[in-house]
């Protein structure tokens, strides 16, 4: 019965409005990005030309990536994440409810946001990462400075930052070293994931508020936006007097990125929380009285 359930949902997530324009508005961004990265190197010397594994679209070294950080929370919202709220103005939820089960109705709502929302950041940066090295060189220069120089090694293990951090050295170090393109695919993959879970977070939050899709928009938003700004501020905190620097910008751990101070501890409580929000919000669902679909 889930199954089946489930099957409903993505059919239907995929007939909607909101699921294409965020397809769309994904590969856009993965399209243009790698435009730009050949209009920025025209003419150039290939040996001048960044590695085709420095410019993929979801890495924070590419220089469009500011702008689509700033609309990655509403992106990951967009595709599924409001559907709930349809449900409950259109009066469908006796429908759903009647042919399957309150419990298989909540928990295939919520994995399809997950697989649909995650598939809206793989697809578009996939196709990315696929053309940056069809068509760029893969000559190994990166934005670390020169290859396998003094500065290259310590930026790379973090030897020469200016304060005290448990994280300094490069996560997946040696598979960044032998391979860059499986170390993309592996961060892709964690980046999928992790807008997956955004996107059913973001929808159990209807369970609680199902009256605006508006305000669905704000919470995720919020999210990374205090976590990036705690994070500035601790990170100068660190430099000035010397305290220990912890990576609290969630959006580092899931992207490419030489950013200091990434605790596993961190990010995996992160996670935990979230997935015990979603818990709780779908128990509350599931309990709710008959008066939820009045």
């Amino acid at each position: 019965m889930l199954w089946t359930s489930l099957k409903i949902q993505m059919n239907i997530m995929f007939r909607k409005k909101e699921y294409k324009a965020a397809i769309i508005i994904g590969i856009t961004y993965s399209c243009l990005s790698f435009i730009y990265i050949l209009t920025q190197f025209w003419g150039m010397d290939l040996s001048l030309i960044k590695d085709a594994n420095q410019s993929v679209c979801y890495s924070q070294d590419n220089r469009l990536w500011y702008f689509f950080s700033v609309i990655y929370p509403f992106l990951v919202v967009l595709p599924y994440a409001t559907s709930y709220v349809d449900d409950y103005r259109n009066q469908l939820l006796p429908i759903y409810i009647s042919r399957s089960s309150r419990k298989n109705y909540f928990f295939s709502k919520l994995m399809a946001a997950f697989i649909g929302t995650g598939a809206v950041i793989a697809i578009p940066c996939l196709l990315n990462l696929f053309l940056c090295n069809l068509f760029l060189p893969h000559n190994h220069n990166t934005w670390l400075g020169e290859y396998q120089m003094g500065n290259y090694y310590r930026r790379l293990l973090g030897t020469n930052i200016l304060y005290n951090t448990p994280y300094s050295k490069l996560p997946f170090l040696k598979l960044w070293t032998e391979s860059p393109f499986l170390y993309n695919l592996l961060y892709l993959l964690f980046f999928s994931l992790f807008s997956g879970l955004l996107g059913a977070l973001a929808l159990s939050f209807s369970f609680w508020w199902k009256r605006s899709k508006l305000a669905l928009f704000f919470p995720i938003f919020l999210l990374t936006q205090i976590s990036q700004n705690y994070d500035t501020w601790k990170l100068s905190d660190a430099i000035a007097n010397e305290s220990t620097y912890v990576n609290t910008n969630i959006l580092d751990y899931v992207v490419p990125t030489i950013s200091k101070g990434r605790t596993p501890l961190f990010m995996a409580a992160f996670v935990l929380i979230c997935i015990i929000l979603i818990g709780v919000s779908v128990l509350y669902a599931i309990r709710e009285d008959l008066r939820s679909m009045q």
